[in-house]
């Protein structure tokens, strides 16, 4: 009868174990790795490795920013016939479309690079044309409403957040950049360090990752915000892709994530760092 009882308890324990196993992965994975680890790995990576695609099921149009969240992508696009900006908000479960909201004010019809810092969606939303001006929104990342605002006598094709209330941008092929705080006060404004054209930023761990081209070169740059010196640049690889990595929308979480592609048939590309 003990003997019976013994082999019955290590059945149930080892059940519950398998249970809680993938419970027990999931919390190590999602709390291992600090945003500094995060930064220190890609700085040091040597390759990337392409582990998923997600074809995007509707019209993204000319895609021009990407950030995600636990549960959504956030995709700014500008629909160049038209002449309309959008911003999608989509499911990453199954990457359909969860909601979408139409940005266009009058002549300001590009949305651009976004980034989200755990309370608003930056996005800047510019005339199309260099030297132009632009709209900063903070927008709502639930309902897509528009909370925050302040105007830029530029074109900002990019911009990301602190968190705290710095925002960083650039302008039409990042030729400068721009610092300011969340109401719009301008203090700094400096010239890029590089020379490319940067068309997604993201604020990382104290330092700016800036994904952009020229000619053949596509890289993301480490700049630091607060010497404004290149720390880093990381090679992306070309062949395989109709467009390069870096042409338009790039997002960073430990893993990388590119949408390089308009619409239709546009896929985010997912990299884990090698």
């Amino acid at each position: 009868m003990m003997q019976r009882t013994v082999v019955i308890f290590n059945q149930v324990l080892l059940i519950l174990l398998l249970i809680a196993l993938p419970l027990i992965l999931v919390c190590k994975q999602g709390g291992e790795s600090s945003p500094e680890d995060a930064l220190d790995a890609l700085l040091n990576s040597e390759d990337l490795e392409l582990i998923h695609e997600v074809p995007l099921k509707f019209a993204t149009y000319h895609v021009q920013g990407l950030d995600l969240t636990e549960q959504f992508y956030f995709v700014t696009s500008v629909d160049k016939e038209q002449k309309r900006g959008w911003l999608f908000k989509i499911h990453r479960q199954n990457a359909g479309l969860n909601s979408k909201v139409e940005l266009t004010d009058g002549a300001l019809i590009h949305p651009g690079g976004v980034q989200f810092d755990g309370h608003y969606l930056w996005i800047p939303n510019a005339e199309y044309r260099r030297e132009s001006r632009t709209m900063i929104y903070g927008v709502d990342p639930n309902s897509l409403e528009i909370r925050r605002s302040f105007p830029v006598d530029d074109h900002i094709g990019a911009i990301a957040s602190d968190g705290k209330n710095l925002l960083y941008g650039v302008n039409w092929d990042a030729l400068h950049f721009y610092t300011w705080d969340f109401d719009g006060h301008q203090s700094n404004k400096v010239d890029s360090p590089t020379s490319m054209a940067y068309q997604d930023i993201k604020y990382f761990a104290g330092k700016l990752l800036c994904s952009g081209h020229k000619g053949d070169d596509s890289a993301i740059d480490v700049i630091d915000p607060e010497s404004w010196t290149l720390e880093k640049r990381i090679d992306l690889p070309r062949d395989g892709w109709k467009n390069t990595l870096s042409r338009e929308g790039m997002a960073f979480n430990g893993n990388l994530y590119f949408l390089p592609d308009d619409g239709p048939d546009s896929h985010i590309m997912i990299f884990t760092l090698d």
